[in-house]
């Protein structure tokens, strides 16, 4: 192996990390020196963990159900009451040709008509 094709791994390397370093690219830590505290009375916390909001899982959860294919995703059509803007309406084009219009939950991961 000549010297030129044993020094290429190593050149690329630092212009990789010469690359990463300008454009000011860093590894982060989860720990910032903050304890957390809850809010004082009468402000609002954190909005709550919601697992399954992502239209991809809800599209991905309706095509499992159903075996169909995904046409559109849309947020909210809560059918038994007020628009839920958590969850997501999802169209599916059956394998037998019907169009279905299903709501995923975000918050059980449920699909249902």
């Amino acid at each position: 192996m000549s010297d030129r094709s044993r020094q290429l791994p190593r050149l690329a390397l630092l212009t990789l990390m010469g690359l990463l370093t300008a454009s000011g690219a860093r590894a982060q830590s989860g720990y910032r020196g903050e304890i957390y505290a809850p809010p004082p009375p009468g402000r609002p916390g954190p909005p709550p963990a919601r697992p399954f909001a992502d239209p991809d899982r809800a599209a991905r959860a309706a095509r499992e159900a159903t075996g169909g294919r995904v046409l559109g995703v849309q947020p909210g059509g809560n059918p038994d009451g007020p628009n839920d803007q958590n969850g997501y309406r999802v169209r599916i084009l059956q394998p037998d040709g019907r169009v279905r219009s299903l709501h995923f939950d975000p918050r059980s991961g449920a699909v249902r008509d």
